[in-house]
């Protein structure tokens, strides 16, 4: 297995994972269009950037992820938006591999750690994070402001 950047090639298949991950946390179904994804990741108004993780059948897992900085803390971190790993790709270190390249690129930045949100009730994903020394921050909530249309 080899864990890399995401090209714009890689955006139809990581557009089906990614459907794969909304049905997994019970989001609505963002549909088969990989417009948004391609220009949001490789557009000239860059949103995200992504590592890919290949494996025998192509791609097998994705992670998406964001720089954040904090004035106050004078603290640069990566948020990270999606991980995922194909159902039959689970248990094969895939996850594993794409957290450590996430290390690796926060570790040439400069951060301080890694920051990530996990839906409630998923319990895989939250069992497999402490395993890797994630635990709930006792200091943040997270809260969401509604954009006004």
């Amino acid at each position: 297995m080899q864990v890399r950047s995401a090209e714009t090639t890689d955006m139809a298949e990581i557009g089906e994972l990614s459907r794969g991950l909304a049905a997994h946390v019970c989001d609505p179904d963002p549909g088969k269009g990989v417009a948004l994804l391609s220009a949001c990741g490789f557009g000239p108004d860059r949103w995200f950037e992504c590592l890919v993780a290949i494996g025998g059948k192509g791609i097998v897992g994705f992670a998406t992820y964001s720089r954040i900085f904090e004035a106050h803390t004078r603290e640069k971190r990566l948020w990270v938006g999606d991980l995922y790993v194909r159902q039959e790709a689970r248990r094969g270190g895939v996850g594993r591999a794409l957290i450590a390249a996430l290390r690796e690129r926060a570790e040439a930045l400069g951060c301080a750690g890694i920051t990530l949100e996990l839906a409630r009730g998923n319990d895989v994903a939250r069992s497999f994070y402490a395993t890797l020394g994630a635990m709930p921050s006792d200091q943040l909530d997270v809260v969401r402001i509604p954009t006004v249309r």
